[in-house]
């Protein structure tokens, strides 16, 4: 059976390296409507160390700027908002693009100062994430339903999403982000090897007892594209220090160099089972990065693999 394959760019809404307004969404929607891209995604922070610009209102512009290429959220710390909220907000997104955004969610908690603005619990972060989970087919169903801590009192939103739902997609590589992945629509895993791919794989395709045909296991890359592989590791490792991360640790997590070193790192991703490659381009130059990307780095992914087909996402 042909293993279906495809790819996201995610939208530099944070303003770590350089700054990013409607011009830059512009351009991002241009080549997410013209290359080989799936979906166009978007961070999310509600404060943050960097400006960051609002998920959802994000989304939406992305969708509006768009007529092909699909919009999402990578990943929407649900447990920081209402559920009403997300569920109201991703229906019309839905309805106005015409089946064309993702809910990628997880249960964030990187940033302390947000959840205390927001009034809830860090270590209520989990299980506000799984009720909130059921809370959006909730309203969105109409279903009658009282949780912990989101009540639904019969009547469905309206204009409903398309479908009736919006396809949920899990950040996260713990056992609990798994599990609540296979919950879902699909998963967006970060910071792992083809080998934990393929074991989370496997883990979701046991807990949805084989039924994973409707399920896309995804993943998020952190890539830089420079013809001099040395530069290109630099400037990479430069990258996971300015964003506070631990290069030392990460950096195998990583693609970098010439188009053809990061096709070949993309390959063992797919050959792990991987259906969905997000890229992330932390740094300056992003439209450079992204044209390169789709431009030369892609098809190189294809060209390897001609018995992958594109997919639906």
């Amino acid at each position: 059976m042909t293993q279906p394959v495809g790819f996201g760019l995610l939208v530099p809404t944070l303003a770590e390296f350089e700054p990013f307004g409607l011009a830059e969404f512009r351009a991002a929607a241009a080549l997410g409507d013209r290359g080989d891209l799936d979906v166009l995604w978007v961070g999310d922070h509600l404060m943050y160390s960097a400006p960051i610009l609002d998920a959802t209102v994000s989304v939406a512009v992305l969708g509006a700027l768009t007529t092909r290429v699909k919009v999402g959220t990578n990943v929407l710390q649900l447990p920081l908002r209402r559920p009403i909220d997300v569920a109201k907000s991703f229906a019309s997104i839905s309805h106005l693009t015409e089946d064309r955004v993702i809910l990628g969610i997880g249960v964030g908690g990187g940033f302390e100062p947000e959840w205390a603005a927001a009034g809830v619990s860090l270590r209520e972060r989990g299980a506000r994430c799984d009720e909130a989970i059921d809370a959006l087919h909730w309203y969105w169903a109409g279903e009658r339903r009282d949780g912990r801590f989101a009540h639904s009192p019969g009547v469905a939103i309206d204009p409903p999403p398309v479908g009736g739902r919006v396809p949920i997609w899990v950040g996260g590589r713990a056992d609990a982000a798994v599990r609540r992945a296979a919950r879902c629509d699909g998963s967006l895993n970060m910071w792992v090897s083809p080998e934990r791919c393929k074991l989370i794989r496997d883990q979701i395709t046991e807990l949805r007892e084989g039924n994973v045909a409707d399920f896309t296991f995804g993943l998020e890359l952190l890539a830089h594209i420079d013809d001099d592989h040395d530069q290109a590791r630099r400037t990479t490792r430069d990258s996971l220090a300015r964003l506070n991360l631990d290069a030392d640790a990460l950096e195998k997590y990583t693609a970098f160099g010439p188009p053809h070193e990061v096709a070949e790192r993309v390959g063992a991703y797919l050959d792990a089972g991987v259906q969905h490659v997000s890229f992330y381009l932390p740094t300056r130059g992003w439209l450079r990065q992204a044209t390169r990307l789709v431009d030369e780095v892609i098809p190189l992914v294809r060209a390897a693999r001609p018995a992958l087909a594109t997919t639906e996402v």
